[in-house]
């Protein structure tokens, strides 16, 4: 199970520049699908997976992804990637969200 999600990662890392631009999987909606399969901070296991369909998983799998990669190059952010997933996701109502590195940056900061 722990290298499914490592190879998970890698192929949304590997392929983030056409993700990034593809109109069904921008860092908000994936952090909206990742907080939908990890609802709550204490059910944040893979059992969700179970219940999760391939293109949910991919939607989520980017967010985390992301979220990680931005973590190990800013070592200055030390937040939960439940709660900046958490704080990324909040702005799925939003007509004029900030950047997506903009907020990578203001959810470090939360």
């Amino acid at each position: 199970m722990f290298n499914k999600k490592y190879l998970l990662i890698a192929i949304c890392l590997t392929g983030s520049p056409v993700l990034s631009m593809a109109k069904s999987l921008p860092l908000v909606d994936s952090c909206v699908e990742l907080i939908n399969i990890y609802d709550t901070k204490n059910s944040q296991r893979l059992l969700a997976a179970q219940t999760t369909s391939l293109s949910e998983s991919l939607r989520a799998g980017y967010c985390l992804g992301v979220l990680e990669q931005y973590e190990e190059t800013k070592h200055s952010c030390r937040a939960d990637w439940f709660k900046r997933a958490k704080f990324i996701a909040s702005y799925t109502l939003e007509t004029n969200p900030p950047s997506e590195r903009r907020l990578l940056e203001l959810s470090c900061e939360i």
